[in-house]
């Protein structure tokens, strides 16, 4: 019979020599290696700004890439060189390249900003309240005016229908560049406007836009002035685009204001909404009233009809009077700026991390 063999009770275990020289080698190498592809990847951000500067808009991206792909091999020669690398992997390299390249569009986006770099226009964002008035009315040209390097000039020109070049000035508040024109010759027909805004580095940006002058920016459609209504009798008016926004039409019957409803392409009331009387002439005077909000900051104006209608209401029709008139359309509201990082926060944050993470993990 064979016999068992006896299992050894104790298993020595030695855990793995610490060669803290290679350790401090690889450390002093890893640390060498991060600064010099942050030093090359500086230096390349400083050199690709004024090129990218002198590319066309419409190319100027792709090249400054391809540029930069074009010095990897550079910053290859230079860390092999410097640095013993050959325990180094592809995921290695990918990441030193990755962090190089963070750190280059990092450099080049800020550089190709202000303070060092403009040459952006300024933004305009214009508004013309109204777009149509009627005689007597002004109107209000407002624009927001933007840019990082600031603004150096702006002005505003206006071609009248005859020809005649008008220039006026502006009130200015955080931006908002604000004029008024009062046709005091009383023209009819259409304004061309031009407003110009140039920066402190002579970058240019020009808006134009244009509002008329007109008899029929209200009008009344249906009945005939000075007909004889009830409470059912609709009464329409033809209103012009006098804004991009939303606007509100209403008129004054003996000291009230009544909404008008659209209604299609027209704007409708009727004698049935409290204020008019039965039995009684009434005299109604139309007008709107146009907004825009820049954010926050309100600019209005009110188109009032040049013409006044007068309506003969049926002294036997009790129903005229007795409603409640409706509540306006919905007017435009004031917003918040919304402010968005730079794209160059996020890079430098991401190079940022992708070092630490690259550093931590050797």
């Amino acid at each position: 019979m064979a016999k068992r063999r006896k299992v050894s009770e104790e298993i020595e275990f030695k855990f793995p020599e610490f060669n803290e020289e290679e350790f401090v080698k690889k450390e002093k190498r890893n640390t060498k290696v991060v600064i010099l592809t942050f030093i090359f990847g500086l230096i390349v951000g400083i050199v690709s700004q004024p090129l990218w500067a002198g590319m066309s808009e419409n190319i100027r991206w792709p090249l400054i890439l391809l540029f930069a792909l074009f010095m990897t091999p550079f910053l290859y020669k230079i860390i092999t060189r410097v640095a013993d690398t050959s325990d180094y992997t592809r995921k290695n390299w990918f990441t030193l390249y990755s962090s190089y390249l963070l750190t280059w569009v990092t450099v080049l986006i800020i550089l190709i900003n202000p303070p060092f770099y403009d040459e952006t226009p300024p933004l305009i964002d214009t508004a013309i309240l109204p777009i149509y008035q009627e005689p007597g009315g002004t109107v209000k040209i407002a624009a927001y005016i933007t840019d990082n390097f600031g603004i150096k000039e702006v002005n505003l020109s206006i071609e009248s229908p005859d020809g005649e070049r008008i220039y006026l000035p502006y009130i200015e508040n955080n931006s908002l560049y604000a004029w008024e024109f009062e046709n005091k010759d009383n023209l009819l027909g259409r304004f061309n406007l031009t407003i110009t805004a140039i920066d402190k580095n002579g970058n240019k940006r020009t808006a134009n836009g244009t509002f008329w002058y007109s008899e029929d920016a209200i009008s009344l459609a249906y009945p005939e002035n000075g007909s004889t209504v009830n409470h059912a009798t609709p009464i329409r008016f033809d209103v012009k685009e006098l804004s991009k926004d939303n606007f509100r039409v209403y008129y004054l019957v003996d000291g009230n204001e009544i909404n008008l409803t659209k209604s299609g392409n027209l704007y409708e009331t009727s004698p049935a909404y409290k204020g008019w009387d039965k039995g009684r002439n009434v005299t109604i005077t139309v007008k709107a009233e146009v907004i825009h909000y820049f954010y926050d900051v309100k600019v209005n104006n009110t188109v009032i009809d040049s013409s006044m209608y007068i309506f003969s209401t049926d002294p036997n029709d009790n129903y005229i009077g007795t409603e409640t008139p409706p509540k306006a359309e919905k007017l435009p509201l004031p917003e918040q700026k919304r402010i968005t990082p730079g794209f160059e926060i996020v890079a430098l944050v991401m190079a940022v991390i992708l070092v630490v993470a690259w550093k931590r993990r050797k």
